[in-house]
């Protein structure tokens, strides 16, 4: 790939050039057929596709021709997601993309070499970071008539990003990038499963956050109408063009955790060169065809591999020192070691309006061994371990929503519970697909991991720490006011 990616902060306001092609291209690119594998809907399809839901959303009616079968059951519905392909998948889809925006600009008369800008929104620096780039809330091109493609879709949502309370979605930050593990229950980059795991797989703390922050907190949802904004559901994130500039900056953090000293990069031959069980692929850049990929492909040297023009602004990754050393690329299961289980709840628990409660009970003897592992005096050894709270199989109809987790908080309304005992909260992004048993999630929903261990040893040294009764207090929220229950059919606690 040639030249280099650049943040949209940095490109001037307003209409600087390389929006005004994407604009443009954009234009183009909707005009085609969903049958053209180059078309603006056929790329949105490859993320995820449901006819029902396209046809209510009028992105197409009953009689609209779709590509062939076959086509469709190589191209379409691929998205990756709670796996550990996530970001290799992510990143050939951008490469090709931007090809082929890249490739209709010349066709327009622009200049060649047009490359993807990504949206910086953690670069402390920038007083405009959260904001959305302007050229994606101007309602018209230059010329004062053309709608503008980059603003015309629907979005409910921030316009500035931050948190946001009313759906339990705290603010994004960096925190994913001291994930030292690329692959793993708990890791950078999520748990190892097959093409779009079919069983149950764990989201990466990248994909958590901001990933899937920055999803729901653009894309929310429609208070007077309950329907989500494209950015947050699986089936139409890939139609609004913002989708792009964020899984741009994904991408980017990916890239820069990889020149930490000391992570630990997957490199096992499943992952390297699978999914055995499905392909990724692409279309080819001319839309002629389409062509396979793996993740091998989107490392360095790969065809998909990109070059950014800053690896540090917005990242909290500092230039590598003199002698010190980047990512390793190792097998993740030979070195990173997984948690267990030690406790959970007895049963499936229904989130409503107001905080739910379970407990979680922890044996005796590991209760014991874990108390003692995080109070004063305990071996080195011991005190580096990190305890999880881990919510299993999250189900709802609605992905633009979110939860907060506490650990023996104190009785009290949703608005008394102290931020001192949350455990963490996250987005909700992709719920509704994920929880659909005829889908390629298989109904499983969403399962989340946050690291508690700093809680739990400040629960310890309070005294407010009884392993053979967790409280666990869980609050959710929708947007557009849902009445579809949110499910967890389990509640543990685990530890290294």
């Amino acid at each position: 790939m040639v030249g280099k990616r650049e943040d949209a902060w940095k490109l001037g306001a307003g209409w600087n050039d390389t929006f005004l092609w994407y604009a443009k291209a954009v234009i183009a690119l909707k005009s085609r057929p969903v049958t053209d594998r180059t078309s603006w809907r056929y790329l949105a399809a490859m993320h995820q596709f449901d006819r029902n839901l396209w046809i209510g959303l009028g992105i197409i009616d009953k009689k609209t021709k779709l590509p062939s079968a076959s086509d469709m059951d190589v191209a379409w519905n691929q998205c990756q997601h709670s796996s550990f392909y996530f970001l290799p998948w992510h990143r050939g889809y951008l490469a090709r993309f931007e090809e082929i925006i890249a490739a209709t600009i010349v066709s327009l008369g622009g200049n060649a070499g047009w490359k993807l800008p990504y949206w910086n929104y953690l670069d402390s620096t920038n007083p405009n970071a959260r904001k959305i780039p302007e050229a994606f809330l101007l309602k018209y091109l230059p010329d004062g008539t053309t709608r503008n493609p980059l603003e015309d879709v629907p979005r409910y949502g921030q316009k500035v990003l931050g948190p946001e309370p009313r759906l339990h979605i705290d603010d994004i930050d960096l925190s994913a990038m001291d994930e030292p593990d690329f692959t793993g229950s708990v890791s950078f980059g999520g748990s190892k499963t097959l093409f779009s795991n079919p069983d149950i797989g764990i989201r990466g703390q990248l994909e958590n956050v901001p990933h899937g922050s920055v999803h729901v907190l653009v894309g929310g949802a429609r208070p007077a109408n309950p329907g989500d904004g494209y950015l947050s559901a699986f089936e139409t994130a890939g139609l609004d063009p913002l989708f792009w500039l964020h899984h741009c900056n994904i991408d980017r953090l990916w890239a820069a955790w990889m020149i930490k000293p000391g992570v630990n990069m997957e490199a096992g031959k499943q992952w390297l060169d699978g999914p055995s069980n499905r392909a990724f692929a692409v279309p080819k850049a001319d839309g002629s065809g389409l062509e396979n990929y793996t993740a091998r492909d989107t490392l360095n040297g790969g065809k998909f591999y990109p070059d950014y023009d800053d690896l540090h602004a917005g990242t909290g990754v500092a230039a590598v020192p003199a002698g010190g050393q980047a990512a390793v690329l190792v097998q993740g299961p030979a070195t990173m070691t997984e948690p267990k289980v030690i406790g959970a709840n007895g049963e499936k628990i229904t989130l409503g309006d107001a905080p739910v409660e379970t407990a979680v009970k922890i044996a005796p003897q590991a209760g014991k061994a874990m108390v003692t592992a995080m109070g004063p005096g305990a071996p080195e050894a011991d005190s580096g371990k990190r305890t999880f709270l881990k919510l299993e199989n999250i189900r709802g109809a609605s992905s633009a929503g979110g939860l907060k987790a506490y650990v023996n908080a104190p009785a009290g309304s949703e608005k008394d519970l102290p931020q001192e005992y949350v455990a963490g909260s996250a987005a909700l992004f992709g719920l509704g697909s994920a929880s659909k048993v005829d889908g390629q999630h298989g109904g499983n929903g969403i399962t989340l991991i946050f690291d508690i261990s700093d809680l739990a040893r400040r629960l310890v040294d309070q005294g407010n720490f009884d392993p053979s009764n967790i409280r666990v207090k869980i609050v959710s929220a929708h947007g557009g006011g849902s009445t579809n229950p949110i499910t967890i059919e389990r509640v543990s606690v685990l530890r290294e």
